[in-house]
Order: structure tokens, then sequence, then C-alpha cells
């Protein structure tokens, strides 16, 4: 047996999720990073989402860190609303869209066939696996109703405060907030994590981004994957009782063979 922590960690990327947490977990919950609009503001205006790369254009006289500063550069051109007070903005006035609602829209079949297209646009998906007419047909669509994609990586802003009452209503009044690989922990008030500012525009949490939400007594644990469009929700049977999950956030809940990259596998129904 190994020695990780599995009430604090996430699995690995080719592992199934509900069995790889026995003993620590019971129920597991897929929430979906919302779609979302903000009045009055336009995507094309703002500094927003993954800055795509692809190694293959990159001068040979550049280094990574050097090109990746220049199209970061490139993109903040112009923007009126920068990335850090677009996440306050977004926490504080956007309105959410659910993944069923743009499937119906663009016609896709279910929450894996936009999964995809979602994960081809950030260039995150072996060729064999992209779907670019998906893409064609997800970025034009939201281009044209200035709809905002949702992003991979980080605890959404548009989702934050739900998280703070998710944890709330398990009787908690504190969170252990960590970074990616539990190099950085610091337990916060959740009276804290509920103020206006969002997560990722703050300095009092972990160095490299909160990553992680472990309540103290290991029944309750909220992650996000670096290259996914999701939070993962785990919990102890009482707890996932409790919380009513389905009631906060679109998605669904893990199967025994659920993994990262369910975009794969069989389809688990959204939760209504």
């Amino acid at each position: 047996m190994d020695n990780f922590d599995r009430s604090k960690l996430a699995p690995p990327d080719d592992a199934a999720m509900l069995p790889w947490y026995r003993g620590a977990f019971s129920h597991g919950f897929v929430a979906l990073h919302p779609f979302f609009t903000v009045d009055g503001l336009d995507p094309a205006t703002c500094d927003y989402g993954t800055l795509v790369m692809s190694g293959s254009d990159r001068p040979d006289d550049v280094n990574l860190l050097e090109w990746m500063d220049v199209l970061g550069a490139e993109r903040r051109a112009g923007k009126e609303i920068p990335h850090g007070s677009l996440a306050d903005i977004t926490k504080r006035f956007a309105s959410r869209i659910r993944w069923q609602t743009i499937c119906q829209q663009l016609n896709l079949p279910d929450h894996r066939a936009l999964d995809r297209a979602l994960r081809t646009n950030i260039l995150g998906l072996r060729r064999d696996l992209e779907d670019r007419a998906a893409v064609e047909r997800l970025v034009t669509y939201c281009r044209q109703e200035r709809i905002f994609l949702p992003t991979e990586g980080y605890f959404q802003p548009t989702m934050e405060a739900d998280l703070v009452s998710l944890f709330q209503r398990a009787g908690l009044s504190e969170v252990i907030v960590g970074d990616e690989f539990g190099e950085d922990e610091i337990v916060v008030s959740l009276t804290t994590l509920a103020d206006c500012s969002s997560w990722e525009t703050r300095d009092d949490l972990p160095k490299w981004g909160a990553r992680r939400l472990i309540a103290p007594d290991r029944s309750l644990l909220a992650w996000v994957h670096w290259d996914s469009f999701y939070t993962a929700v785990f919990g102890t049977q009482e707890r996932m009782r409790d919380i009513q999950i389905g009631e906060s956030f679109e998605g669904f809940w893990c199967s025994e063979e659920t993994t990262t990259f369910w975009l794969m596998e069989d389809a688990v129904p959204i939760v209504q």
C-alpha cells in the first residue's frame, strides 16, 4: 500500500476515483464548471480564459517562458477588463448557464461531448480524440451570445459562494485550503472565504493557488484537476447525505468506473 493521505488529495489521472478513495470517502460528485454571462460585459473585451499555446508555433530563438509572456501581452492588449477584476466581478454578478442548456443549443448529445469540445479548445486532448467541429460551433455560439466559457484547473468564481455554503451545511466553520500538490495548506474561516474577493486574487491563500478544500475532520474534500472543467467533491456517507449537493451544482454522481477522463466512459446522468 502507498502512503497517500486519501482524505486530502486527488487521485492519479488514470485511477477510478471511488475505488481509490475507499476507506476515506464513500461518495463523489462531479460539479461541472458553469458557463456564464455578466450583464454589460462582452467576453471579447476581457482578459479571460486559457492562454492556449502550441509548441510547434514557438519561434526557435525564444524560450517557452518568454514566448508565454509575449502571447499574454498580446492577449491583454486593448482589453477593458483585466483578469483579476473580472474574477471579482464574476463572483458577484455572473448568471450561470447549465451545460445541458449549451448542449441543447449546439445539438450535442450529452455533457461528455461538451467536455470533449472544451478540452479540444485548450489543446488538452490527443488528436484522435478531438472534436474540432464542435469547438467551432461552441466558440461561435458563445461569441454571438456573449457567453463566457468555463475554465479549467481552478475553483470557478461562479461556484465559490456555493462551495462555502456546502461546507457550512456540513456543520463546519473553517476549512483547510491547499494548493494542488499538498505543499501549502492554510486553515481559513469559511466566513472569510465568503467575502466578495475571488480566491484567485487573494494573497492570504496558498501562493500557488487554492486547489483543494479539506474539512478539518476529513469528512469532506473538494478539488480541481489542472486540465479539467469540473470540481470534484468527495465525502463520507453522512456528510454527502446532509449537504444536498445536487441543489447547488449541475453535475453527476461518480460511478465505480468514473475517472478524471469521464468523457471516454459511459455517460452518467446529470442530476436534475
